[in-house]
């Protein structure tokens, strides 16, 4: 009988967890199909390690959160130095790296501090983004967005990531008391720079840089949305 119960509480659980497991594989699949790329397995990988440590840290604890920043911070600044190390102007490219590692890093824990439902908003938009960037542009194909700089970025994948952010807008605005239109455009807006800063123009970076190139200019643009419009997230 004691067995017969435990069953019972654990079926739904265990029909969730295999249901699941069944549209996890289905993805990578997919995935694996349209970029079957060594660097796309691993993107996939560090997702499914980083996005569940960073929903905890955005929900549950503040100063995980700023841990983990400080631990990004030092992980980017080493792979900085490692990149300008053989460059003849290296001491110029390490002060901009710290404005351009310090600045974003700053801005997000700011943001977590003022309100942890901003931040995963912020973060909603750049994973929906680079989701639907990915699906949309090795789907759809078509032209290149910068194939100079960038040469598997394209306008598909530009145009779904930037669908992607207007359903978040649309969302945002009933969680926040910001009106519609405020938040369609500033969502579009961020999507925009989100893919604009995910564009490889620092040819050989890797890493931590790679897999957060994409919060370099949005963390900073959407700290100062927040200040200039503190109202539409009700923190005024």
């Amino acid at each position: 009988m004691e067995k017969d119960k435990i069953f019972k509480i654990l079926k739904l659980p265990i029909l969730i967890y295999k249901i699941g497991l069944l549209i996890f594989n289905k993805l990578v699949s997919q995935v694996h199909y349209l970029d079957p790329s060594e660097n796309t397995r691993k993107r996939i990988i560090s997702s499914l390690i980083m996005i569940p440590i960073a929903l905890i840290a955005i929900f549950q604890s503040q100063k995980l959160f700023i841990f983990l920043a400080i631990v990004i911070a030092v992980l980017m600044s080493f792979e900085w130095t490692e990149m300008t190390y053989k460059m003849p102007d290296k001491n110029k490219w390490r002060l901009i790296g710290f404005f351009y590692i310090a600045i974003p890093i700053y801005c997000a824990v700011a943001i977590r501090i003022l309100d942890n439902e901003i931040l995963f908003w912020m973060f909603s938009i750049i994973w929906a983004t680079d989701i639907f960037a990915f699906f949309a542009g090795k789907s759809l194909g078509g032209p290149k967005l910068a194939p100079a700089i960038s040469p598997n970025k394209t306008w598909s994948g530009l145009i779904g990531g930037t669908l992607a952010s207007m359903a978040i807008g649309l969302i945002s605005a009933i969680i926040f008391p910001g009106s519609v239109g405020f938040f369609l455009i500033v969502s579009i807006i961020i999507s925009l720079v989100e893919q604009m800063s995910d564009l490889d123009i620092i040819p050989g970076h890797g890493g931590v840089l790679d897999r957060l190139d994409g919060m370099i200019f949005v963390a900073p643009l959407v700290y100062l949305i927040i200040l200039v419009f503190p109202s539409q997230f009700g923190l005024a």
